[in-house]
């Protein structure tokens, strides 16, 4: 099969990591698949990773150059099926396959990717795109947000990510927290850094690594000195290699408010990472099911984090570092991204074979 995958979005999210994981395991399975994207890091990554990509600038909606080129691509390189992700890539490569009559697939990452309007109805009547979720807590939140949606063709499949090929050897020490959402105020920071000055303000002794940037980045390291944990928190700005950090720490926290599954946590968890989030929202459909204690109630806030994480933290070494391959083992049977990508081949095969 010829798979297209078209994301036009800007910055560095789950659905760029999506595409060209899922890009390279289905190559990996014999398929031929192709990332068209703004140039820059994304596409940089893809073709360094043996995936061809070209950048491309997308211009407005429904704009005929980029219609026209999507056209040229499209016929040349015998498409089978597109994927698209937001609206600008709908009313562009969308519309170019729509014409050829290749299938459409409207990939939705978040309860918000789209909202109840005429153009998002418009849209979906005109290209009858099939509907691809990431989890089941989002699926059914656009059912009910979109009604449209329920006309057509909508599945969930969880991404997958590659299960660490090397089981944890160690505990570090101090124990070290990791954190790899983009910094932004949706995002739950604060009460992560609360937590973390409160636990050292009992004596507790540890390291926290926070990956990434945003809009909330020097208002939350403002924040980070005003609670005196400049000597236990590292600021890694953005980073290409988000396994490399991981590999540094023995536990994952998801502070955001809401989060529709996380990429970024199923890769923490592939590494064995022991989990810790709100307990709201997709990671529930993925998470370990003898850790649910490692779920804080959602609106507990800082205490919340704080008296989780003090319970790992207070952990004897081996029991720790069970817990560490426990959730390795169940990443691997429940997300490992070969076998979500044959189950995302196993949906195209009907209407894009």
């Amino acid at each position: 099969m010829n798979i297209l995958f078209v994301n036009s979005t800007r910055k560095w999210g789950g659905v760029k990591t999506w595409c060209i994981d899922m890009a390279e395991s289905l190559i990996r399975q014999g398929h031929k698949t192709w990332i068209i994207g703004r140039p820059g890091p994304f596409v940089d990554k893809a073709a360094r990773l043996g995936i061809p990509a070209t950048g491309h600038s997308f211009g407005f909606d429904l704009n005929p150059v980029s219609i026209a080129f999507f056209l040229r691509f499209l016929s040349r390189n015998k498409i089978d099926v597109v994927i698209c992700n937001i609206s600008k890539e709908l009313r562009t490569a969308g519309i170019a396959a729509k014409m050829l009559g290749i299938p459409v697939v409207h990939r939705l990452g978040a309860p918000g990717d789209v909202e109840n309007e005429f153009k998002t109805r418009a849209t979906q009547r005109l290209l009858g795109a099939h509907l691809l979720a990431c989890s089941d807590f989002v699926l059914k939140h656009l059912k009910r947000s979109v009604p449209i949606f329920q006309e057509y063709d909508f599945t969930a499949i969880f991404p997958g990510t590659r299960p660490n090929p090397h089981a944890p050897s160690h505990n570090h020490v101090p124990r070290t927290i990791i954190a790899t959402s983009q910094l932004n105020k949706d995002k739950g920071h604060p009460h992560l850094l609360k937590a973390l000055a409160a636990l050292k303000n009992r004596g507790y002794e540890f390291r926290c690594i926070i990956v990434g940037t945003g809009k909330d980045e020097a208002r939350l390291k403002g924040l980070c000195r005003s609670l005196g944990l400049t000597d236990a928190v590292e600021w890694t700005g953005f980073v290409t290699d988000v396994q490399a950090e991981l590999a540094k720490a023995d536990i994952f926290v998801l502070p955001t408010f809401c989060e529709p599954l996380g990429i970024a946590l199923e890769e923490a968890m592939a590494h064995g990472l022991i989990p810790v989030a709100r307990n709201i929202g997709g990671p529930t459909e993925i998470w370990p099911p003898d850790m649910r204690e490692l779920l804080i109630p959602p609106k507990s806030n800082e205490a919340g984090f704080e008296k989780t994480l003090a319970q790992l933290l207070d952990l004897p070494d081996d029991e720790l570092f069970a817990m560490k391959l426990a959730v390795r083992d169940h990443a691997a049977a429940t997300f490992s991204l070969d076998t979500q990508a044959r189950k995302f081949l196993a949906w195209l095969e009907p209407f894009a074979g």
